[in-house]
């Protein structure tokens, strides 16, 4: 049981105090918060520290020193409503507040915002600058709500973790893509404006490269009609060739290879793209383009343009990246297909013509489909979770897994796809209609817009060289868009030390600036 009041230290700042189980203890110095918060400061927070997670507000004259102290970010989370609503009206707690570096999270009811501010926070290149600490004041308080928060803090870093190798693999052509592709966002559809007129009555039929597909793709072809088919990009070969015409294809990876696009048809088909997408398939593609949930120097360029963004973001991975989609647009009823997230009993990873070495693992052993246990792997069972949160993140959505094979997803309702198909009404209105209206595509002046925010990168980026690192992160209150481009590429780089991974970045970004706009010239001047 704890009872919570204020006291005022010998400064003359207030302190709050509690009572718990019969024993009074206050939250701060009860002579002099300012003094002691830096003597901590001093003994625990080196000068490599940019950016602070602190667990306890206190006083609130911690956070004060700290200000002083790290040039970047500071997130504060008090486990205990009562101290913040004792505090929040006082000065310290005021000027704490007003600052735009610190975000303040306060009780249990936060913890879904604190979560999420944290995974916007920390990312693969400013971890290691990262300090998560307690305040002293809360030694031997609060243990349950301080492991939770170090939980949630090493889950992130074990993604980002993850998340490295992909990183420096992608990297280059990422920020390639991102680059040239704004140029084909003209005429497109964003996916958060599609919603407003989506039909949401008729389903839609997800369909990925698991080797059960194969085993579904007549039933596909013969009840064509009955819902929209929204297919991955690698499943496209074998789709055509079975006479199976998606209504939609997905191509979210940076460097994914254009085999999947051979067939003359197949560029015809409306894509679901991001700028990520490989600029080859943007150039070559003649279907409506469907812009989803990008990369955040894109979201900046789009949010200036009067474009609408997305609220469902994408995961990792196509089948991730179509779901999520479906979400945004509010789709009643998902039927996936070929979703196996698991090796078939012999060995098989994909579909025919896309197989991959064949892993053992048992610590990828799991519930299969029909009850029994199959090997998965790493990627996948990362995905089958991804599915089963946003299963019940969207419950208004029946989510159907017509996979028939592979891995378990819980919250999905298992049948056939025969007998979920045979049940479906012919739909009234074609995928390409839905397209249609002039209203839902991005307008000349969007587009106009979009380029003339593209065209402002080579004076920002030199700007950002004349500025340097401390000016540019902890300094200019207004960050240009390319930064984000020059922050993920530090992300992909080994050196030692935020500095020389940022003056690396930079040289890279302004180099790849040049050359990407001088491209486009040279296209326009021979009026491609």
């Amino acid at each position: 049981m704890k009872k919570c009041w204020m006291e005022t230290a010998q400064d003359g700042n207030p302190v709050p105090a509690m009572e718990i189980n019969g024993t009074a203890r206050t939250l701060g110095s009860r002579y002099d918060g300012g003094y002691a918060a830096r003597v901590w400061i001093d003994c625990h927070v080196s000068a490599e520290v940019e950016n602070m997670i602190l667990f306890g507000l206190g006083d609130g004259q911690l956070v004060l020193a700290l200000l002083e102290a790290v040039p970047g970010s500071i997130l504060v989370y008090e486990p205990e409503e009562e101290v913040y609503s004792l505090l929040k009206n006082k000065a310290v707690c005021k000027k704490i507040n007003a600052q735009r570096r610190v975000s303040l999270f306060c009780g249990e009811r936060q913890k879904g915002r604190l979560e999420e501010a944290l995974r916007r926070m920390l990312n693969e290149d400013n971890v290691d600058t990262t300090m998560l600490a307690a305040h002293p004041a809360y030694s031997g308080l609060y243990e349950e709500e301080k492991t939770a928060l170090n939980e949630i803090c090493e889950n992130i870093c074990n993604q980002i973790g993850l998340m490295k190798k992909p990183i420096q693999r992608f990297i280059e052509a990422m920020l390639y893509n991102q680059l040239h592709n704004i140029q084909y966002m003209e005429a497109g559809v964003p996916a958060a404006r599609l919603k407003r007129h989506w039909p949401k009555e008729i389903p839609v039929v997800l369909v990925s490269a698991g080797p059960s597909l194969e085993k579904n793709v007549e039933v596909l072809k013969e009840k064509a009609g009955r819902a929209y088919i929204f297919c991955a990009d690698a499943t496209l070969p074998l789709l055509l060739e079975r006479g199976v015409v998606p209504d939609l294809a997905a191509c979210t990876d940076a460097k994914k290879n254009m085999n999947c696009f051979e067939k003359e048809e197949s560029l015809d088909i409306p894509l679901l793209v991001t700028a990520n997408s490989p600029a080859e398939l943007l150039k070559k593609s003649r279907g409506v383009r469907l812009w989803g949930d990008d990369h955040e120097f894109i979201q900046i360029l789009q949010e200036q343009a009067g474009l609408e963004l997305p609220k469902v973001p994408f995961y990792s991975g196509v089948s991730t990246a179509l779901f999520a989609t479906l979400m945004e647009l509010g789709v009643r009823k998902v039927i996936l297909v070929g979703q196996d997230l698991a090796y078939s009993p012999e060995g098989k990873s994909h579909i025919s013509g896309r197989e991959e070495k064949y892993v053992k693992n048992e610590a990828y052993r799991i519930e299969g489909y029909y009850g029994d246990m199959v090997y998965s792997r790493g990627d996948w069972v990362s995905f089958r979770n991804w599915f089963e949160k946003a299963i019940l993140a969207f419950p208004k959505c029946e989510v159907i897994n017509a996979t028939e094979g592979g891995a378990h997803i819980h919250g999905a309702i298992q049948r056939p796809l025969a007998e979920v198909m045979e049940e479906l009404p012919e739909y009234s209105k074609t995928f390409q209609e839905v397209l249609e209206p002039v209203s839902v595509h991005i307008s000349s002046e969007e587009y106009r817009k979009l380029m003339e925010g593209l065209s402002h990168c080579q004076s920002d980026i030199e700007k950002i060289k004349q500025d340097g690192y401390d000016k540019t992160f902890f300094e200019n209150n207004c960050q240009p868009p390319v930064l984000r481009l020059v922050i993920d590429y530090m992300k992909s780089l080994e050196e030692p030390g935020r500095r020389a991974r940022f003056e690396k970045a930079v040289d890279y970004v302004s180099d790849l600036i040049s050359a990407s706009q001088s491209g486009m010239m040279e296209k326009r001047n021979a009026g491609e």
